[in-house]
């Protein structure tokens, strides 16, 4: 598939859902039995502070089995992976895909690392090892994040990953966002 372009009359579509291992760090498919992480990630306080509201846990239930569904389907425009290192599950990682324009998708990624495997470099391992994949198996022309102003780490992440800054909004919840588009991705690659 041609990396370069949207691809002359098909609609966009998002990258398959596989399991991507580099540099010691698994990203595969979320299943069934991750409920336990997916919950613990989405009602943990500290960590969502950073994210979006704590969810409770019948609400984290729900949102769990949203992704699964989303995972299931071949056309959804939703990708949700679990982010493995040393044999253990770390943190989780998704895309969500809207339109962009009448021929493109943009994607925005959320990668959120448990508290015990922050500072590690597992974020920006799994967003680089995201980003690669999206760009190279898919039509999305850029990928976009947001965070929290108050969260430092995530600027730097965003930096280091080639993301450039779009606003800096630190009034605003999740005020700081940042785009790679395909463009840049293939830049850093040494495809252009």
């Amino acid at each position: 598939m041609r990396t370069d372009a949207v691809m002359g009359d098909h609609p966009p579509q998002m990258p398959p859902l596989r399991e991507m291992v580099r540099d010691g760090l698994r990203l595969r498919p979320l299943v069934q039995f991750d409920e336990a992480l997916y919950c613990a990630v989405y009602t943990d306080v500290d960590l969502m502070r950073q994210v979006a509201e704590v969810l409770t846990k019948p609400a984290a239930q729900r949102a769990f089995a949203l992704a699964l569904k989303a995972n299931a389907d071949p056309h959804s425009r939703a990708r949700y992976w679990v982010i493995e290192a040393l044999d253990a599950d770390v943190g989780l990682l998704g895309v969500v895909a809207t339109p962009a324009a009448e021929t493109e998708l943009q994607g925005e990624v959320g990668a959120m690392v448990l508290a015990a495997w922050q500072n590690r470099g597992l974020a920006a391992k799994a967003i680089a090892l995201l980003a690669d994949h999206v760009f190279s198996a898919s039509t999305v022309a850029r990928l976009h994040t947001r965070h929290a102003g108050n969260n430092g780490s995530a600027s730097g992440l965003m930096h280091k990953l080639g993301f450039a800054a779009l606003t800096a909004d630190a009034d605003t919840a999740l005020g700081f966002r940042w785009e790679l588009t395909r463009r840049q991705w293939q830049q850093r690659q040494g495809l252009d």
